[in-house]
């Protein structure tokens, strides 16, 4: 019996930021600046900067933002969590495994809400 993996928006957002910024910069090479589905790529990543970086508002935030980025949005693509929690070393300072884990849930959980949001306005307007 094989699981699935149950992903938040938030993850899917996440997952797809480095998948977004290599067409934009491919489509952009090849079509030149301002064909059209470079600016859906351009948009995915608006749009996830914009929410990483408010992490950085609230409480833990700075720990936070370090873990999303160094886990979702850095060209490097550690292979392991150990990979991950020794980059967020160089840039942040130790922390331990069972924490990032914690922070990252919390990360998630933060930026699932803040994508609901942005729905919600968009439905009402």
């Amino acid at each position: 019996m094989t699981s699935k993996c149950h992903r938040t928006k938030a993850e899917h957002l996440l997952l797809g930021y480095r998948a977004a910024l290599w067409r934009k910069t491919l489509l952009e090479s090849v079509y030149g600046l301002g064909y059209s589905p470079a600016h859906d790529c351009t948009e995915h990543i608006r749009i996830t900067q914009d929410l990483v970086n408010l992490l950085r508002n609230k409480r833990l935030g700075e720990k936070q933002y370090w873990v999303v980025y160094t886990t979702y949005m850095t060209d490097l693509q550690p292979g392991c969590v150990d990979e991950i929690l020794a980059n967020i070393a160089k840039e942040y300072g130790t922390i331990p495994r069972r924490t990032y884990f914690r922070l990252k849930a919390h990360a998630i959980e933060f930026l699932d809400t803040c994508l609901y949001e942005m729905a919600m306005q968009r439905q009402l307007r």
